[in-house]
């Protein structure tokens, strides 16, 4: 048995996240990764905090992952304070409960550190645990329409960011902005792991769809440039009327557009889909959407469904934001500008008249996903990173 492996016995990695074991995409790049660990011989576990989409169990096991629910559905207002004070109470009995002795006891954060999370995640540094901080976004660009305290929240993160810096043994972000970001605040030990998906490809599939399937998944925040999906769609559609556009996931925003959009008969709001109709759909598809529009908060991240789209081997259209042509060209996917729904529609065009090179397209993107966007590949380098956290000087 090699050391590496004999010191990976002794690792107890406990996840703090919103949704587990069911969510969407955040929750599956997690999960992507904790299958790697745990062929590292890792102890794992997840607190879930505070999720909303509904999960098959309180507690249990999923994937040898033991996890707990805790504040499952709880909202943070006045008139639920009770609620909030047993959440607190239950969170930290579990954070408690999850350390191991004779284990060097790890905590993996989805996210930076906020006025929700900052007991929590002070309690563990008490306990021992060291902490790792898996940033995602920099929400000092967040301009979303949202409730009050959803706002006072993220006008938290940015004020208690440098707090992210002084706590954490290591930071995990997922785009290059954000390395450079904690880089400039001098924070000791940042690693770039981007986004991982597992290979979704349909061998069998050489042709597309009667209708034509275009495929968006993820949020609807103001990021998403759904609003220029649609309108990109339409505009194909009305010399292309074989094509369907299908939207998928669940939020406000989606109802939103779900009532702007609910006499059009080629635009299909599927909601939030149980992940083996979800990875099928994907699968199926003729084309996929990844069209955030230009601004700080979307350069700031990275998106996380162009793995799972890329992953598909299917073509994909996608916007020039943030890292993605460090790793994608014109070879790979058509890329456009963010913010012109003319390009979706010229894009549109220009795959159904060529699907040969559409296809080609599609495959240079699958072979993309599997160098840069691999489970195995950014599992090794997470268990690097955990690897060294004794010997970091912390």
């Amino acid at each position: 048995m090699s050391l590496a492996m004999d010191e990976a016995k002794k690792m107890n990695l406990v996840v703090f996240t919103r949704e587990y074991p069911v969510g969407m995409a955040g929750t599956k790049r997690i999960q992507h990764l904790l299958d790697y660990l745990l062929l590292k011989g890792i102890l794992i576990s997840v607190i879930a905090f505070r999720g909303n989409i509904p999960q098959p169990a309180v507690h249990g096991l999923h994937n040898s992952i033991q996890y707990i629910n805790v504040g499952h559905g709880i909202k943070m207002s006045f008139s639920q304070i009770h609620l909030i004070v047993l959440y607190y109470l239950r969170g930290l009995r579990a954070i408690m409960k999850s350390k191991k002795r004779g284990f060097l006891n790890i905590i993996y954060n989805a996210g930076g550190i906020s006025i929700e999370n900052f007991l929590l995640i002070f309690w563990s540094r008490i306990l021992g645990f060291k902490l790792v901080l898996a940033i995602e976004e920099d929400y000092s660009f967040f301009t979303d329409n949202i409730k009050l305290i959803s706002r006072f929240k993220f006008w938290t993160i940015k004020r208690m960011d440098f707090l992210n810096c002084r706590l954490a043994d290591e930071i995990i972000v997922i785009s290059t902005y954000l390395r450079d970001k904690y880089l400039r605040m001098m924070a000791s030990n940042v690693t770039l792991i981007p986004i991982t998906a597992k290979i979704n490809f349909n061998e069998k599939k050489k042709s597309f769809n009667s209708p034509l399937q275009v495929v968006y998944a993820g949020t609807f925040a103001d990021k998403d440039g759904v609003r220029d999906i649609i309108k990109g769609f339409l505009t194909f559609n009305k010399s292309y009327d074989n094509a369907r556009l299908i939207l998928t996931g669940k939020s406000a925003q989606q109802e939103n557009y779900r009532e702007q959009y609910r006499n059009e008969q080629n635009i299909l709001f599927k909601g939030f889909m149980e992940d083996n109709d979800f990875y099928i759909l994907l699968r199926n598809s003729d084309v996929l959407c990844m069209c955030r529009n230009e601004s700080g908060f979307a350069n700031a991240g990275f998106p996380f469904k162009l793995g799972e789209y890329l992953a598909t081997g299917n073509p994909v259209i996608c916007t020039k934001v943030s890292d993605v042509e460090y790793y994608l060209d014109n070879e790979d996917v058509y890329l456009i500008d963010p913010g012109c729904p003319d390009q979706i529609s010229a894009s549109l065009e220009r795959i159904v008249h060529d699907p040969v090179n559409a296809r080609n397209k599609g495959l240079n993107g699958l072979e993309k996903c599997r160098k840069f966007f691999s489970a195995e590949i950014n599992g090794q380098i997470l268990f690097d990173v955990l690897d060294r956290i004794p010997n970091n000087g912390k």
